[in-house]
């Protein structure tokens, strides 16, 4: 495939129709970056040899062309010299000349014609490029701000979701219950033994008392 060719392509290429089908669009972008840059080294190595070439082109059809009319205005005074032989060879050699002069002057129109299409593909090629560059700024914008509204919506997310600290207030509520029915416990034990050592030392007072008074009354 020619330069030209590629150029042509590579312009025509719909680049949103690129990204819209790609997995990872910034990557997409600066692979079409890539070829986009390499594509416009080779137009411009391309446009700036085509140039020279027709430079060269122009300049050997400007010498042959000279050299007809240099061969045309002897063959003129040969015959203004009544020389015949010597204005046929005048002109035999200013037909030469002209032949390559045409034969230049066909190159270079045709050499003319490539490097405008070459300078009209670089053209595009730029235009292609700063669009690629832009896109690729607008997309890595876009991707950072996507990023930071997941991260802040999962953020949000976590903060309405209660299950988990409903959860643990219900576990704490639980263990507090627990432990006020052990205190109460413990305070109900303790308040039986207190009782029950009352009531011994009232059975035992009131054993001592009957013991006493039976004894004063002489009964056993």
């Amino acid at each position: 495939m020619s330069l030209l060719s590629r150029v042509r392509d590579l312009v025509s290429a719909n680049l949103n129709a690129m990204l819209d089908k790609a997995e990872d669009p910034e990557k997409m972008v600066n692979e079409y970056m890539r070829q986009l840059q390499e594509q416009l080294y080779e137009a411009k190595t391309a446009v700036a040899s085509a140039m020279a070439d027709e430079t060269k082109l122009h300049n050997k059809m400007v010498t042959f062309q000279t050299e007809a009319d240099q061969w045309q205005s002897k063959a003129e005074a040969a015959v203004r010299a009544s020389d015949d032989e010597l204005a046929k060879a005048a002109l035999g050699r200013k037909a030469n000349a002209q032949k390559m002069a045409d034969t230049y002057r066909q190159q270079y129109e045709q050499q003319d014609e490539q490097v405008e299409q070459l300078q009209k593909a670089l053209v595009s090629l730029e235009s292609r490029l700063s669009e690629a560059k832009a896109k690729k700024e607008l997309i890595i914008a876009k991707k950072n701000r996507a990023e930071t509204q997941e991260a802040i919506q999962r953020t949000v997310q976590g903060l309405g979701n209660l299950n988990a600290m409903d959860k643990l207030s219900q576990m704490e509520e639980r263990v507090d219950d627990r432990l006020a029915q052990a205190d109460a416990m413990s305070k109900l034990e303790g308040s039986s033994l207190e009782t029950r050592f009352a009531d011994l030392e009232r059975d035992t007072a009131v054993e001592d008392e009957l013991a006493a008074l039976k004894a004063k009354m002489g009964k056993q």
